[in-house]
């Protein structure tokens, strides 16, 4: 009887132990998100991306301007009395004196502004002496200062490749007999993951949209700006601007005339015809010269935009690309503890 009893107590403890050993591992099948894997998949996230910002292309339209020589004198010459006359007004009939000849003289003082169309200007006499005062070290610095149009924001020449679609894909183990607690719960919890990451990217590539519409808008803007800096109402605004210059500088001179000593006015007179001259010629440089034709900067900039907008939808992408596969993985050595649970390793 005493040796049935503790064969009877020996097969229930031992049945106990095996239970118990049993149910731990049950349990720990049926808690993933307990484990260190699971823990990384909460805090797994879309990394941030640096988005590239689209240049701005536009055309920066050139201009003439007087010289701070030109404007020094005209304002000097607004200043002469009797008893004054500026250093800068003497010394500028000098340098014309000794630098044209009297013909040359008689001929700039034969033009009014309000004559100083492109036949004058392109008149063999005129162009002469414009080469001839352009090259002379005395007078240049009388001369009008022009600077070019220009396009901003040019693109290096690089090339961004195509777009990458998500190219990461849940592997077999996402398509795993769910009928297993462990394994359906890791599956679970890679999707919710998986949402989170799709969010995240989602999130991203309407920014990227959100900044190519902006893109779109200011290139627009800028095409209107450049047609009217183009056109030929500005040019001809630019012209006016130096015949009234002149004008101003003639009417100065015309008061300053009975305090002037012999021979200054007339050489004076030459140097604003020389300058309006030269400022007119200048203009029409400027008018002939274009970098290029206002719809051709904007198809430039539209297609750097594009470009850029590959580009930051590329990095999104690749992005979403690295961390889903790292959600694969952990998911997979979350489904991978899952059978060795169950084959009791």
């Amino acid at each position: 009887m005493k040796t049935r009893t503790l064969r009877l107590l020996t097969l229930l403890t031992f049945l106990t132990f095996f239970l118990y050993d049993c149910k731990d591992k049950e349990a720990d099948s049926l808690e993933p998100a307990n484990t260190e894997l699971s823990n990384q998949l909460d805090k797994l996230e879309l990394a941030p991306t640096t988005l590239q910002e689209t240049p701005d292309i536009k055309l920066v339209p050139g201009k003439v301007e007087p010289s701070a020589k030109t404007q020094e004198l005209n304002k000097s010459l607004s200043t002469v009395t009797a008893g004054n006359i500026p250093a800068s007004v003497s010394k500028a009939a000098e340098e014309v004196s000794s630098s044209l000849s009297q013909a040359e003289i008689k001929a700039l003082n034969e033009v009014s502004p309000s004559q100083a169309s492109k036949t004058v200007l392109n008149s063999d006499q005129v162009r002469s002496i414009l080469n001839k005062v352009s090259a002379d070290a005395k007078l240049q610095g009388y001369l009008s200062l022009l600077t070019a149009a220009k396009v901003d924001g040019l693109p290096d020449g690089g090339r961004t490749g195509a777009v990458t679609e998500s190219t990461a894909k849940p592997g077999p183990a996402v398509e795993a007999r769910d009928a297993d607690d462990c394994i359906a719960r890791a599956n679970e919890k890679f999707e919710r993951t998986k949402e989170r990451l799709d969010e995240g990217k989602a999130r991203e590539l309407a920014k990227i949209n959100e900044a190519y519409a902006k893109d779109l808008e200011r290139i627009q803007k800028n095409l209107e700006k450049c047609t009217g800096e183009n056109s030929a109402e500005r040019f001809e605004a630019l012209r006016q601007v130096g015949i009234k210059i002149a004008n101003e500088a003639l009417a100065a001179l015309e008061k300053a005339k009975p305090f002037l000593r012999p021979g200054q006015y007339e050489y004076l007179k030459a140097l604003i015809n020389i300058q309006l001259l030269d400022y007119l010629d200048k203009v029409n440089q400027l008018e002939a010269a274009k970098t290029g034709s206002c719809t051709e900067i904007a198809a430039i900039a539209k297609a750097r935009a594009e470009e850029i907008k590959n580009t930051n939808t590329a990095a999104v992408e690749a992005g979403y690309n690295d961390a889903l596969a790292k959600a694969i993985e952990l998911r997979d050595k979350m489904i991978e503890n899952c059978h060795n649970q169950g084959s009791g390793i």
